[in-house]
């Protein structure tokens, strides 16, 4: 059974950008041949290549066409990445109802990707036009913990969400901030400028305006830009202490907090 090597992709980096689209449409080509003929790896990557547009023009309908195929041979990768194409509506209409048994059959295996999105039917509910379980804020809570759990920083974000604004357990900023430092330690954006709008204001941990400027800037190197809060950390700290700031924001986080 073949799959696309990482010494194929490591070939394709290294090429000219016109011999790297002639070569990933060669690659695609082979990639569906081998599909047509029943290998349920080729079919997830060539669901991926139409998803993504590696190897010619991107097509989501195609994409959900092979990515079933491959689901459809027990592949759990194919089985989550379809299910979160029903979800959004990519390719075709949103089906929630038809995300949900692909993706608890890949959370059986043990997919973090599988636990998270379970969570998010759980905690969005059922749509008008796609379907979908009523909303259960136990059962995203479960869910979004279970994905955390296993290190799925989105995961990580969103409980952390449940535990702040008391959605399916009680309300605990302190908890909240515990998940939201494990996601921002993990490199989350949105996650590290939630832990310094915390700090800043003492929401579930004690104020530190200079910590908070800290992550602020990690945060702002992603692009998640607000003025108005580096400014006012700025006015609360003195000179050594904005440099101090400063130098630790360049620096990796520290390791992971222990799991709340």
């Amino acid at each position: 059974m073949r799959s696309l090597s990482a010494l194929f992709v490591a070939l394709v980096l290294s090429l000219a950008p016109a011999a790297l689209a002639q070569d990933a449409a060669t690659e695609r080509a082979r990639t569906q041949k081998e599909a047509e003929a029943g290998d349920t790896e080729a079919a997830f990557i060539l669901g991926r290549m139409y998803r993504d547009g590696v190897g010619g023009p991107v097509d989501k309908a195609q994409a959900r066409v092979w990515l079933r195929k491959s689901s459809d041979g027990g592949h759990v990768r194919a089985s989550v990445l379809l299910g979160l194409m029903f979800m959004a509506g990519d390719g075709g209409p949103v089906d929630r109802d038809a995300a949900r048994p692909l993706l608890l059959f890949a959370s059986a295996a043990g997919d973090d990707d599988a636990f998270y999105a379970i969570g998010v039917l759980f905690a969005e509910g059922a749509s008008s036009n796609g379907g979908g379980p009523p909303q259960n804020g136990p059962n995203a809570v479960f869910w979004f913990r279970a994905a955390a759990e296993r290190g799925n920083v989105d995961g990580m974000y969103n409980l952390g969400l449940m535990y702040l604004r008391g959605m399916g357990t009680a309300r605990s900023p302190e908890t909240a901030y515990q998940w939201f430092l494990r996601a921002a330690e993990a490199g989350e954006p949105q996650a590290q400028f939630t832990v310094a709008t915390m700090l800043a204001q003492g929401q579930g941990v004690p104020t530190d305006p200079k910590m908070a400027l800290v992550w602020y800037l990690r945060a702002k190197a992603s692009g998640m830009v607000d003025d108005e809060l580096e400014v006012s950390l700025v006015k609360r700290l003195t000179e050594d202490e904005v440099a101090e700031a400063r130098r630790l924001a360049s620096q990796p986080p520290a390791t992971a907090a222990a799991t709340p």
